[in-house]
């Protein structure tokens, strides 16, 4: 059992406004770029340090640099230019969506420089580098240049394969997409699945998929196939989320289970007694050597002191579960 997060962790707390006064400064031209990387280092650092101190044993860089899931990465890409604001599926939070205006090629490494930094800063604690998903950078950027989607996505997972040999090369024990579009997606399921595949080839460092804002019943059986080491899956999202009658039913033996039972998007604390109950349940299914436990999504949904309190919350559950 692993006590990990998602993907990304909030940037600024309420007493620590570094970030926001320089990147202000930065736009109005009073600060400059390397004085700017210097804040977004150490407010890194701090990011992974509060994850390491509440008890996580695989870690992010929490994305400070992400402005959100996908301009971060399309702005490293040849082809692409900057669209308007969409929201972020049901979320009050915003992304700025690329525009596709000519073939995608890789102009420099999407997140290694992030993830070796990270890995100096971690104390010895592993690091988990996370790039969003073919499907979902696919899926939410506008085409204006490939006649048929499939060109694009295959385009996408082309680099975001280029970029998974560059992270094993830098010695990523293991590699995260976040793919929350395909849950509502069934219908591309053949394309997702080889979009997928495309990634991994030839990439020996295991990779976990996880998805969030609802449950896997629409494309369990092709998220199931996925050639991956670590399904996410989110326990909270939805009135009817059907994860946890899945997971009994038939998750697959070969596969390790990301148990996302810590809701990122509510600022209200679950119980540790609650979310220790559901662990001891989880390991009576999947067992521990085979469970990684975690939010159900990002926590920059959250103000900082609560996503930390959270963390804390599942860290003392999972301990008192191993205790027993």
């Amino acid at each position: 059992m692993v006590i990990t997060v998602v993907d990304n962790y909030p940037k600024i707390s309420e007493t620590d406004q570094r970030l926001r006064r320089a990147i202000a400064a930065w736009e109005d031209g009073k600060l400059g770029d390397d004085e700017l990387e210097r804040v977004y280092d150490e407010v890194t650092e701090g990011v992974i340090r509060e994850q390491i101190e509440a008890g996580v044993e695989l870690v992010t860089d929490g994305q400070v640099r992400w402005d959100d899931a996908l301009s971060y990465l399309a702005r490293k890409l040849d082809g692409t230019q900057r669209g308007g604001l969409l929201r972020w599926f049901d979320n009050n939070f915003y992304f700025r969506q690329p525009v596709i205006v000519g073939k995608l090629r890789r102009k420099e490494p999407l997140v290694v420089r992030d993830f070796e930094k990270a890995r100096q800063w971690a104390n010895g604690v592993p690091v988990k580098p996370v790039l969003t998903g073919p499907y979902t950078f696919a899926k939410l950027s506008l085409n204006e240049h490939y006649k048929y989607f499939a060109d694009l996505l295959f385009d996408v997972a082309a680099i975001w394969n280029e970029e998974a040999k560059a992270l094993q090369a830098a010695g990523a024990p293991l590699i995260q997409l976040s793919e929350p579009a395909i849950l509502f997606h069934p219908e591309d399921a053949s394309l997702w699945a080889d979009a997928i595949r495309r990634v991994v080839d030839g990439v020996s460092v295991p990779f976990a998929l996880y998805t969030f804002f609802a449950d896997a019943s629409k494309v369990w059986d092709a998220l199931m196939a996925l050639p991956v080491h670590i399904v996410g899956l989110d326990f909270c999202s939805g009135e009817d989320n059907r994860n946890a009658e899945l997971v009994q039913v038939g998750f697959p033996p070969d596969k390790v289970l990301g148990y996302g039972i810590v809701d990122a998007r509510n600022i209200k604390p679950e119980p540790v007694s609650e979310l220790a109950q559901r662990i001891e349940w989880v390991v009576t299914v999947v067992g521990a050597d085979r469970l990684h436990v975690n939010p159900n999504c990002g926590l920059e949904f959250l103000p900082r002191t609560d996503a930390r309190r959270k963390l804390e919350t599942l860290s003392a559950a999972v301990r008192l579960v191993r205790g027993k």
